[in-house]
């Protein structure tokens, strides 16, 4: 008997040599969970999707359209572990990015990604404004808060150890809740040097967008010290900011663009942010890659619907880019939250209220007029 199992010893142990990495740094089943919201106080909407390192093997979910791979409330694993609010593009919405959770928390990260209420792919009212970038940050805050008070996941959350991943417009509010003062300096030239067919540039955006820079500065500062990392992936609004921007942006930063994204051609956007932060922020480029590939591939339902969306990439390249971009992205992490060595200190957002000119102080009386008083 023993002269037939010495033979697959070689393939057994090449079987384990080719698992082993995989196995080690996917050390955990990918748990989900939702949670929702309503503050009455300020009309604040929260429907949020919970990733978790679990221990229970995941299955099929139908979430219609929507079909994810996760164990549904499964039990999670022992300890605390980091976490990364997950902010969507504009035509997205809390499930868009789901493979890319899922296999960060397998990695052992906490991954919450929440549906912008007002910017998503049922309701794009606030496109090119400045509230749409603003709810977009304060929806992230809100999202820590509902976390961090739900004791089920709070539990397995590390708190000093907080990141944020931003697709799209969501880099933009990344970079926002990061500490950046949009400035509105590199928009004047923008149309100049993108074109007319730019997204950015017809007359009904350019419109918009004059009037959010016609509302700046800001008088507040959207900054969460909570933040302790940024990905900006295929960042929009590039043109919203300038050098003195990033002056109170403290987390490390990696800028992500995607190579064939005509929506955020890096050039005008993820580049010239890396250019403005002078070696500040990591950067990279996935090849063959454009905004949609970047989402998980579509239900079957939104396939015949938008194949704009659905159909931009094969889906051997889709996966390509997927691991190129769950390569990127697992490795920051790690770097900058995997452990409390690396963990920059985040001061308190500016003090951005206007200082008003102190009075002078009334002018003393002439002696004269005292003298007549003392009479």
């Amino acid at each position: 008997m023993l002269r037939y199992v010495c033979p697959l010893l070689p393939l057994l142990l090449l079987c384990f040599l080719i698992a082993g990495p995989a196995s080690a740094a996917e050390a955990y089943q990918p748990g989900f969970r939702t949670l929702g919201q309503w503050r009455a106080e300020d009309r604040l909407r929260l429907d949020v999707n919970v990733w978790y390192p679990g221990v229970r093997p995941p299955r099929v979910l139908n979430y219609a359209p929507w079909e994810i791979v996760a164990a549904p409330e499964g039990k999670p694993a022992e300890g605390r572990f980091p976490l990364l609010l997950l902010s969507h593009d504009s035509d997205g919405t809390r499930f868009s990015y789901h493979d890319t959770a899922a296999r960060l928390a397998s990695r052992g990260f906490v991954v919450a990604a929440v549906t912008h209420s007002a910017d998503c792919m049922y309701n794009m009212d606030s496109l090119f404004t400045l509230a749409q970038l603003r709810s977009r940050a304060l929806e992230l805050s809100a999202t820590l808060d509902l976390l961090f008070d739900n004791p089920r996941v709070a539990q397995g959350i590390d708190r000093n150890r907080v990141g944020v991943i931003g697709f799209g417009s969501g880099a933009a509010a990344a970079l926002l809740l990061g500490g950046a003062m949009p400035d509105c300096a590199g928009w004047p030239g923008y149309c100049g040097r993108a074109g007319s067919g730019d997204s950015y540039c017809n007359t009904w955006a350019k419109n918009r967008i004059d009037r959010l820079c016609a509302a700046l500065p800001l008088t507040a500062s959207l900054a969460d010290p909570r933040i302790k990392a940024v990905a900006a992936v295929a960042p929009g609004y590039g043109m919203l900011f300038g050098r003195d921007s990033f002056r109170y942006f403290y987390p490390p930063l990696f800028l992500i663009g995607a190579e064939e994204d005509t929506l955020h051609p890096p050039a005008l956007h993820a580049d010239a942010l890396a250019a403005l932060l002078n070696g500040r922020a990591r950067h990279a480029t996935l090849r063959n890659a454009d905004a949609a590939s970047l989402a998980a591939p579509c239900p079957e339902p939104l396939e015949d619907e938008l194949p704009e969306l659905c159909r931009s990439v094969s889906s051997a390249g889709r996966k390509a880019i997927h691991q190129r971009l769950y390569d990127l992205l697992s490795d920051f992490f790690l770097h900058y939250l995997g452990n409390d060595k690396n963990l920059p200190l985040i001061p308190a957002p500016p003090d951005l209220t206007k200082q008003e000119p102190p009075v002078p102080a009334a002018a003393p009386a002439p002696e004269k007029r005292r003298q007549e008083r003392s009479r």
